[in-house]
């Protein structure tokens, strides 16, 4: 029988070190792809809601034009809720004066109602008639 001391022999697998640092940095790649998926999540829902909230804007603004909202130069500004994909919107409207005292400037600010955060502001402009 042959005897062979412990530096001839070989080894096949790897060693507690070996594996550990490997897990180390598997676990720390694991750890940026995942902040980094919650973070384009994130981003996805953000783009959505602006998205989603100009539309509720460019809405109003529309109805301002044709005259079913009814603003009145006296009143400064209004508010209104609007359902709109599943979510609740709040939109501002405000008029502005403008050099020409029959144009009025229509300002439209739309946010989320659940936790009042701005998303999106459109201006256009309206002729009132009846101004003096």
């Amino acid at each position: 029988m042959k005897k062979h001391n412990l530096s001839s022999i070989t080894s096949n697998g790897f060693t507690l070190i070996e594996v550990l640092i490997a897990l180390a940095i598997i676990s720390i790649s694991l750890t940026a792809i995942i902040k980094a998926t919650s973070q384009n999540i994130k981003d996805t829902v953000y783009l959505q809601d602006k998205m989603v909230a100009n539309w509720v804007a460019l809405q109003v603004i529309n109805e301002a034009r044709v005259n079913l909202i009814k603003l009145s130069p006296q009143v400064e500004s209004t508010n209104k809720e609007i359902e709109a994909l599943g979510k609740t919107w709040t939109s501002e409207t405000t008029l502005i004066d403008t050099p020409n005292p029959k144009i009025k400037e229509i300002v439209v600010t739309v946010s989320r109602k659940k936790d009042n955060v701005k998303l999106a502001t459109i201006k256009s402009y309206k002729y009132f008639e009846n101004e003096k």
